[in-house]
């Protein structure tokens, strides 16, 4: 069976089935909707596959044409798996064979149940739209706490594992809900948790569905938030995931706001900006019954969104480093944030609906976007404005 799996993981039109078989063995339970059935059970076959991906790493390495140096650290692909695929840090060893950089978390200080459902009697927190490969969530930052992560962080460090570094995405969000309690978090985290990562931080405050992000996310709270991040992350490479935007055109406060919170960040010491994998929208009109009226949407909707963001990004702090998250699907869609300005990338959505052989395509198609270059010398080269 893991064999099978395991090849099926390889192969987006061969995962498409099995998924397919996935959701026709799984169903909701008393405290999970479908979609969170199927992912915990994924999780679970996977985790028990760390050897076969070792064994075919081979696979997933692009070789020297798509290595890159950011800030001083070298990855071996610019191919990431964004926040909120491995919350608790279960799957590090596995995944450490087929990206460049892993970006585990929200890591929180204490365990989160997140927000509250009964899919029984159809109120639910996450639905998956197979027509339009996406999903609409209001978790809220379900998460196990720092110390089960930690665990996993230190077990990881001291094991076999493959090449990929570590950008650890965290939250200061607790069931206290004042600036001084989300800082006080963080900075515990930040220090327990600096050991084992190897790349840098990613500070997160963009949930759609949980209240008080909405009052942090500030030019204010910005700069104690780098500010703390400096101070204990001396050294490390550190970004801010900034929420994409929640329309198309984008109205012009709503742009302003979003740049000059990474000008905050920049200006004192942040080096990146990662996109936001999820967007806002209502949930009425959706198939089930949300609890939260506003929930998080991703998946390849997104793109635009994206987009449009890695653009304005580039063209206001061309010195800045992008992370371009949200929607990316196919090699062209990574080509495309290349285009507009990317450095690195991140996928989670995608995933679930192709399976890791998409980190395969990805790969080969930027090779051959890239022709004669490197990836680095294409970066520096379209950097220079040369």
């Amino acid at each position: 069976m893991l064999v099978d799996t395991f090849k099926a993981s390889l192969d987006p039109s061969v995962y498409r089935l099995y998924r397919r078989y996935l959701y026709s063995r799984y169903r909701a339970t008393e405290e999970l909707s479908q979609g969170e059935v199927v992912h915990e059970e994924a999780k679970k076959r996977l985790a028990k596959m760390s050897e076969k991906f070792r064994q075919n790493a081979a696979y997933f390495d692009p070789g020297a044409q798509l290595a890159l140096t950011v800030h001083g650290v070298e990855l071996k692909s610019p191919v990431g798996v964004a926040a909120g695929f491995d919350k608790n840090c279960d799957l590090l060893e596995p995944m450490s064979y087929i990206f460049g950089y892993l970006n585990p978390g929200s890591i929180l200080l204490n365990p989160r149940e997140g927000n509250p459902q009964n899919p029984k009697k159809d109120t639910v927190r996450l639905v998956v739209d197979d027509d339009r490969e996406a999903i609409i969530n209001t978790q809220g930052y379900p998460q196990k706490g720092l110390q089960y992560s930690l665990a996993n962080l230190k077990k990881f460090s001291e094991g076999q594992k493959g090449h990929a570094k570590i950008l650890l995405n965290f939250s200061g969000i607790t069931d206290i809900y004042t600036e001084d309690a989300v800082l006080d978090a963080c900075r515990e985290i930040i220090h327990q948790t600096l050991p084992y990562v190897d790349f840098g931080f990613e500070e997160n405050r963009t949930s759609p569905n949980t209240d008080f992000n909405k009052t942090i996310q500030t030019p204010e709270f910005t700069k104690k938030i780098i500010d703390l991040m400096n101070s204990h992350a001396p050294g490390k490479f550190k970004s801010s995931k900034i929420a994409p935007y929640g329309s198309l055109p984008p109205n012009e406060e709503e742009r302003k706001s979003r740049l000059k919170l990474i000008k905050v960040f920049y200006e004192n010491g942040g080096q990146a900006v990662t996109i936001g994998n999820t967007r806002p929208v209502e949930t009425k009109g959706f198939a089930g019954k949300f609890a939260r009226p506003q929930a998080g949407e991703s998946g390849k909707p997104l793109f635009p969104y994206m987009l449009r963001m890695v653009e304005d990004i580039r063209e206001a702090f061309p010195d800045l480093t992008i992370i371009a998250c949200g929607g990316i699907s196919s090699g062209h869609d990574a080509w495309q944030a290349y285009e507009k300005g990317a450095t690195i990338i991140q996928m989670y959505t995608a995933l679930t609906f192709q399976g890791f052989g998409l980190v395969r395509e990805i790969h080969d198609t930027l090779k051959q976007r890239l022709g004669g270059y490197t990836l680095q010398g294409y970066l520096d080269k379209r950097d220079s404005g040369l």
